[in-house]
């Protein structure tokens, strides 16, 4: 049975049949395209609004692709594991910097090597000295390694020493994702109606693509290969499905509410939000002591 499989006891997402010849915000067909994603399966959400669809006022149709978990852990969550990973052995080793009183500084100028083999001498000084160098060798090691796995960019060896040495993490990866704090990426236990055990899905909802409306027509009753040729005609739009030979592209699904509108608040949260300034902390700080302040006062 496959790990990721994770039995559930309430029903989400909102699913209901998809209609034949009927495409609509919330859609999810067959056969769609990602950038990261080839020799996967792909699928595709509609989310172009529904009153063009029901006023057929839409030139194009827009999607977000929509990939399996297993897929997505190995190649978008890869990034944010390897990402995490680096940034947590930096803070590993400037807290042992500090605790040995050696400027963080020189992390930028000086080989993480030469700053172990000149300031953490395992042969020398107290106890606690040679245990805090052996710790910081140990760290510098462990960093290199992972730091060659990364440069050989293999994705496989790269996930299954994740899996290996760091199962924790990818696990609350997945949690953050399935919470929906992992920005950019929404998460769907299943697109299986009635089913009691769920693979998950992931939305890559900065990856918009778009097909024609003479297409999307063709595929809201299946599309198969040849015909999804002759439509796009050698144009820009040949590659936004990935149709095989044989195959069909053509919806499976239908999301449904609430569960289309928190995916498509979220998308519009990802392109509106605007960043300000943290609060500098001395004008927080004196505002404190000002409430203190009068607080002793009254």
């Amino acid at each position: 049975m496959n790990t990721w499989l994770i039995p559930l006891t309430e029903i989400r997402p909102h699913l209901k049949q998809a209609k034949y010849g009927d495409l609509t915000q919330g859609t999810v067909f067959s056969c769609a395209s990602a950038s990261r994603y080839n020799g996967c399966e792909v699928h595709g959400l509609a989310i172009t609004a529904r009153c063009d669809f029901a006023q057929r006022k839409f030139p194009v149709l827009n999607y977000v692709p929509v990939v399996e978990l297993q897929d997505w852990v190995r190649r978008d969550g890869l990034d944010i594991l390897v990402d995490q990973e680096l940034n947590d052995q930096r803070g590993q080793l400037v807290r042992m910097l500090k605790q040995a009183q050696v400027s963080e500084a020189l992390l930028q100028a000086v080989p993480h090597r030469e700053i172990a083999e000149t300031h953490f001498q395992k042969d020398e000084g107290s106890k606690a000295k040679k245990t805090a160098a052996k710790k910081f060798h140990d760290l510098v090691d462990e960093m290199e390694k992972f730091s060659l796995l990364v440069a050989a960019d293999g994705g496989g060896d790269i996930f299954e020493w994740f899996t290996r040495e760091r199962g924790k993490q990818v696990g609350e990866l997945v949690r953050r994702l399935s919470r929906h704090a992992v920005l950019g990426h929404y998460f769907l236990e299943a697109l299986e109606p009635d089913t009691t055990e769920h693979k998950g899905y992931v939305c890559l909802l900065r990856e918009v693509s778009t097909i024609p409306r003479p297409v999307a027509d063709k595929l809201g009753k299946g599309l198969d290969q040849s015909t999804y040729a002759k439509q796009c005609n050698n144009s820009q739009f040949g590659s936004q499905l990935q149709i095989p030979e044989g195959g069909l592209a053509m919806p499976l699904i239908e999301i449904g509410s609430p569960t289309i509108e928190h995916i498509m608040q979220s998308f519009s949260n990802l392109f509106g939000r605007i960043g300000v300034a943290d609060p500098i902390e001395t004008v927080i700080g004196k505002i404190v002591d000002s409430c203190l302040t009068h607080a002793e006062k009254d």
